[in-house]
C-alpha cells in the first residue's frame, strides 16, 4: 500500500480528490487532506508519504516550494500537480523537480486515474532501486568490515534479524504485508539473511514472530538485535552469525534476543567440567542412575544458557572416549565410528540420546549383584528431583526409567515397605527443615521443594509429616537456640 496525501488550499477540492482517489481500485490509502501547506509539510517530517498531490498556487508555501522541502525529505516521494488557470508558468520549475503529471481543474477521473497508475509505478520502480543500492551499500560495508561506508542517509538506531538464508524466501514472503513495509531492508549474503527494520514503532517485532510462528517454518532461530552504531552493526552481524547454530536447542522456529548470545567471548567453561567430574564418579562407583539424572540435568542447563554447540559435540565425543577408554562396554551400532556421528548431529536431543545409550549399555555389562535394586534408583531420583513439582512416578517412568509407572510403584512399595509418594513428601520435609534452619521463609521454602504452585499444601504436609507448622518449628529452633 501507498501512503497518498492531498494539498488543497480549498477544502471542497481537497475532499473531492481525496474521495476520488478512494474511489479508485489501487493500493492507496489517503493519510491526509490538507489546506494548509506549512501544516501538511510538518505532518510529513513526521510519516512516510509515497505520493502528494497539491494544488500549485497557495498561500504561507506554495506548491513549488512545498515540492523542494518534500524533496529534501525524501527524494523518492512523487508528486501530483493540481493546476488552475495560468498556472501552466511554474511546469517547467517543477519538471526540473522531478514532477510528471500536471492535472487541470477541475480534474477528470480519468486523467487522475492514468496520472496515479503511473506514479504509483514510478514509486514502486524508485523504492526497488532505492532498497537495492541501499542492500549493495549495506553488504560492502559487512564485508569490508567497516572499510567501505554506509549512504548518508543511512539512520541509527534501528533493529536487526538474523537468520539462517534457507528461510529468505518464506520470511520475505511473509512479512511483504508489513503496513510499514518501505522502512524494512530484507536480504541474504553468505548464508545469512536479514531484515533491517528502521521503523520508529515497535510493531513490527510483535507482527514479525506472529508470521514466522504461524508459518511453520521448521526447527531454526531469528537472532533480534538492536544496533545504536555502526561498530555495534558489525558486532552484532558477526554475533548473530556465529551463532546460528543454536537452532540446535529448539525444535521450531524461535525468535531470540542478542543478550542470550553475547556473553559466549566470556564463557567459562566450569559448567562441563564440572558434570564431566561428577559423572565419570559416578560411573565408576556404579551408580547408573544417577549419572542419567546428572546427565539430563546437564543438557537441559546447556539449553537454557544456549551452550556454544560446536564445544558441546567436542566435548561429548571426548567424555564418550573417555569412558570407553576406562570401562569395558560392549558397543553397539550407534557407536560404530562415532565421532564424525556426533560432529554432524544438529539436535539436542540426539547429542543426549549418545550418552544415555553410553550409559545404558553399561548397565547392561554390569552384573547383577553390582546392579542396584529399582527402589534404590527411585530414592536417587527423588534426591535430585526432589525440588521439581512435576515429580511422580508416571514423570519418572516416562522420562528416567521407561517402565510402567504402575509396576514401578507396586515394586517399590515391596522393595521398600512404603508408598513412593510417602517417601517423597518425608524427602521434601526433610529438605525444607533444612533450608528453614538456614533462615529462608516459608513461601520461599515451599517453592524450593516442590510445593511452588500449591504454598498450603507444603503447609499441610510439614504439619502432618512433623506434628507442627513451619512457624511453630521456627519458634522451637529460636527456642533451643538460646538455651
Amino acid at each position: 500500500m501507498k501512503n497518498i496525501l492531498v494539498v488543497d488550499d480549498e477544502p471542497l477540492i481537497a475532499n473531492g480528490v481525496a474521495n476520488l482517489v478512494a474511489s479508485f481500485d489501487f493500493p492507496l490509502v489517503v493519510k491526509g487532506i490538507y489546506t494548509d501547506s506549512e501544516e501538511a509539510l510538518a505532518f510529513c517530517q513526521q510519516n512516510t508519504i509515497d505520493i502528494v498531490i497539491t494544488d500549485i498556487n497557495m498561500p504561507k508555501v506554495n506548491g513549488l516550494a512545498l515540492i523542494k522541502k518534500l524533496k529534501a525529505i525524501n527524494p523518492a516521494i512523487q508528486i501530483i500537480i493540481l493546476t488552475g488557470f495560468g498556472s501552466f508558468s511554474f511546469a517547467k520549475e517543477a519538471m526540473a523537480l522531478g514532477v510528471k503529471f500536471f492535472l487541470e481543474k477541475p480534474v477528470f477521473p480519468s486523467k487522475l486515474s492514468e496520472a496515479l497508475a503511473e506514479t504509483i509505478e514510478r514509486s514502486e520502480r524508485r523504492q526497488m532501486e532505492s532498497t537495492l543500492y541501499l542492500k549493495q551499500q549495506i553488504e560492502q560495508y559487512i564485508n569490508s568490515c567497516g572499510e567501505e561506508p554506509l549512504p548518508e542517509s543511512f539512520v541509527f538506531p534501528f533493529c536487526m534479524y538474523l537468520f539462517d538464508s534457507k528461510f529468505y524466501h518464506a520470511i520475505a514472503k511473509r512479512i511483504e504485508n508489513y503496513e510499514n513495509h518501505h522502512e524494512l531492508v530484507i536480504g541474504h549474503q553468505n548464508k545469512v539473511g536479514y531484515i533491517l527494520n528502521f521503523s520508529t514503532e515497535n510493531t513490527f517485532n510483535l507482527f514479525f514472530k506472529t508470521k514466522v510462528q504461524a508459518a511453520h517454518l521448521g526447527k531454526g532461530i531469528a537472532i533480534n538485535c538492536w544496533v545504536e552504531t555502526p561498530e555495534k552493526f558489525l558486532l552484532s552481524y558477526h554475533l548473530g552469525k556465529r551463532n546460528l547454530d543454536k537452532e540446535f536447542y529448539f525444535d521450531t522456529f524461535e525468535v531470540i534476543q542478542e543478550a542470550q548470545i553475547s556473553q559466549e567471548n566470556v564463557y567459562e567453561n566450569s559448567l562441563y567440567m564440572e558434570y564431566r567430574e561428577k559423572l565419570l564418579a559416578l560411573i565408576d562407583k556404579g551408580e547408573l542412575t544417577l549419572a542419567q539424572v546428572l546427565t539430563e540435568n546437564f543438557f537441559s542447563t546447556c539449553r537454557m544458557e544456549l551452550y556454544p554447540v560446536q564445544l558441546l559435540r567436542l566435548q561429548v565425543n571426548d567424555l564418550l572416549s573417555a569412558i570407553f577408554e576406562n570401562h569395558r562396554i560392549k558397543k553397539d551400532i550407534y557407536f560404530d565410528d562415532y565421532s564424525p556421528k556426533i560432529m554432524l548431529l544438529n539436535n539436542w536431543h540426539e547429542l543426549q540420546f549418545m550418552l544415555l545409550h553410553c550409559i545404558d549399555l553399561m548397565r547392561g555389562s554390569l552384573d547383577d549383584s553390582e546392579n542396584m535394586q529399582l527402589s534404590q534408583k527411585v530414592n536417587l531420583i527423588i534426591e535430585e528431583y526432589y525440588d521439581h513439582e512435576a515429580l511422580s512416578l508416571k514423570w519418572i517412568a516416562a522420562h528416567l526409567l521407561y517402565l510402567n509407572p504402575e509396576y514401578l510403584g507396586k515394586t517399590y512399595y515391596k522393595e521398600t515397605g512404603i508408598r513412593f509418594n510417602q517417601k517423597l513428601a518425608e524427602y521434601r520435609i526433610q529438605k525444607a527443615q533444612e533450608l528453614l534452619k538456614k533462615n529462608y521463609k516459608v513461601y520461599e521454602v515451599a517453592a524450593m521443594t516442590g510445593f511452588s504452585n500449591a504454598p498450603e499444601y507444603f503447609v499441610q504436609t510439614f504439619k502432618k509429616i512433623t506434628g507442627m507448622t513451619p512457624k511453630k518449628f521456627l519458634k522451637q529452633q529460636e527456642k533451643a537456640l538460646l538455651s
